[in-house]
């Protein structure tokens, strides 16, 4: 395989197909130059994200901020009339969101890999993880519930339960301080969904 052209980017950003990537990765433990050139892709792309303008905040006592203020009321009246049940759902997506933001700040301020997780027909899974173990982000569509993921250390050893992943649409599980691993698996049920090998 040449040197990676424009393949590098859409790598980096994870839009190319399974069979494409497995490619890519074999040329990327061989090749200095082409993991030089993703790292810089991966770099390009956390701070582009991260130079997202935040949402203007408005002046205290402008007319904007009392609209925002008498909004931000009757928000609060509309919620405090809700069920318990839509207060629970707002707080899981609270929850998600937060989760969310911590893989997103992760991926903003290191350097990160990916590897697609090969999975039960109607399941995609994939993960995505810093170079250095310390962090994991597991994304999986049509998940059932109760799906947890497990990590099998480096060194050997009994699996490690990383925790169940987040229900959603992607269900999603965001760990830190795993370090490197040699499988990283997704089951529901005693039953395997997806597994992959992260390469470092």
């Amino acid at each position: 395989m040449n040197h990676l052209d424009d393949d590098a980017e859409a790598y980096a950003l994870g839009l190319l197909g399974r069979e494409r990537e497995a490619g890519i990765e074999a040329h990327l433990a061989a090749c200095a130059e082409c993991r030089a050139r993703v790292a810089a892709a991966e770099s390009a792309a956390a701070a582009l994200s991260a130079a997202l303008p935040p949402l203007p905040h408005p002046r205290a006592g402008s007319r904007v901020a009392r609209r925002f203020a008498a909004a931000a009321a009757a928000a609060a009246v509309v919620l405090g009339a809700t069920t318990a049940y839509e207060a629970n759902a707002a707080r899981a997506a609270s929850a998600q969101l937060a989760r969310n933001d911590a893989a997103l700040l992760a991926l903003a301020s290191s350097h990160f890999n990916h590897v697609s997780l090969d999975a039960s027909p109607g399941v995609v899974a994939k993960a995505i993880y810093a170079r250095d173990g310390a962090w994991y982000y597991v994304i999986v569509s049509n998940a059932p519930s109760g799906a947890r993921v497990r990590v099998a250390p480096a060194g050997g050893g009994p699996s490690r339960d990383l925790g169940a992943l987040a229900a959603g649409t992607p269900a999603t599980l965001f760990a830190r301080g795993v370090g490197r691993v040699a499988r990283i698996e997704v089951d529901a049920a005693g039953a395997a969904l997806a597994h992959g090998t992260p390469g470092y």
